[in-house]
């Protein structure tokens, strides 16, 4: 694993570093699981006092909070600490970059078109006409269909499926098992039997989006399926065909997108909602686990529940369920003396 000193972190981070500039600094780990001479994160006053009696040489916090000088630790104070701890984080990743070049078990399709510093590693399968930027990283048993074309800077890792003609950006990251461009859902149904509908568009993934585990974005019957700059998307997610979705959205596990529905900007939602088709969900609207999204939602909302209303309509139902016994019984007793009189 790496080791860098202090004073090395401090200058990556453009932090500070107060106590031994020099500490070397080979591990890092949580409060709870730091080892002994490693460094170790704490955003508040609280969690620093428990960092403080962990086993870590150094702490990474804020300027503000107080750092005594009798405890034999070393810190690194930095304005916006957990932003630094991702980028110190990112240091000490096991998945480091391979070195550039393309493996003999690699198939290159006719008319590709490599970057600089590009790792094709072993059993990669590179359609025709493939355009691949600078410094990409694509990691084993990959297939990359004929036309599509990747920006620098992208990681594409193991079994990544990325289907003919998908467009994507630069400083993109698919994680294992992705399928990007797969055939829309789509049929038409005639004398009881359902006909399949081409799928003769394509997916356009702009700039610095992250594609979680097992995700699958569909392509457009025609047009583009779109997947906005920014944009984050969890696993075992579900974008269906032609569905636009805007700039630095979040896209929680196991949402599911139905066809032809956009997404605004800045819009989060979290676990195992559901999006109905054609429906369009307004810039920095919030949907909360297994919300269901029937309707039209107006920008700058949060939402939750099946359907998904108002955040405060939907406490305001939950406050009348759970009387639900309560009132049952009393009406059971109102209509017993109703019988009686």
């Amino acid at each position: 694993m790496a080791t860098y000193t202090l004073a090395q972190l401090a200058e990556l981070i453009q932090g500070v570093a107060r106590g031994d500039a020099e500490l070397a600094v080979s591990a890092v780990g949580g409060i709870e699981d730091v080892p002994a001479g490693g460094l170790t994160f704490a955003e508040d006053a609280r969690r620093l006092q428990e960092a403080l009696a962990s086993p870590a040489a150094a702490i990474l916090t804020k300027p503000n909070l107080p750092t005594p000088a009798d405890t034999g630790k070393s810190f690194l104070l930095h304005p916006a600490p957990r932003l630094a701890w991702a980028k110190i984080l990112a240091l000490y990743s096991p998945f480091q970059t391979p070195a550039p070049g393309v493996h003999p078990t690699a198939i290159i399709g006719a008319e590709c078109e490599l970057g600089d510093e590009v790792s094709l590693m072993p059993y990669v399968v590179l359609g025709e006409r493939v355009k691949i930027g600078h410094r990409v990283r694509v990691y084993p048993f990959c297939y990359i269909g004929d036309e599509v074309e990747i920006g620098d800077d992208c990681v594409v890792y193991p079994h990544v499926t990325i289907m003919p003609r998908v467009q994507i950006g630069k400083r993109v990251i698919i994680h294992a098992g992705a399928v990007i461009g797969g055939d829309g859902y789509g049929y038409v149904q005639h004398e009881g039997i359902h006909h399949k509908i081409p799928q003769i568009g394509r997916v356009v993934i702009e700039d610095e989006v992250e594609i979680g585990c097992n995700t699958t974005i569909d392509r457009a019957t025609t047009g583009a399926t779109r997947i906005g700059k920014g944009t984050k998307i969890d696993n075992l997610v579900q974008v269906a065909h032609n569905v636009q979705v805007g700039e630095h959205c979040l896209l929680v596990a196991q949402v599911g997108i139905a066809g032809s529905s956009t997404l605004g900007h800045h819009v989060i939602l979290a676990g195992q909602v559901g999006v109905k088709d054609h429906v369009q969900v307004g810039d920095n609207v919030v949907v909360g686990a297994q919300g269901g999204v029937s309707k039209s939602l107006p920008a700058n909302g949060v939402y939750w529940g099946t359907p998904a209303i108002p955040h405060r309509e939907w406490l305001q139902v939950l406050a009348h369920l759970y009387r639900l016994p309560e009132l049952v019984k009393r009406v059971e007793e109102l209509e017993k003396k109703a019988r009686e009189r």
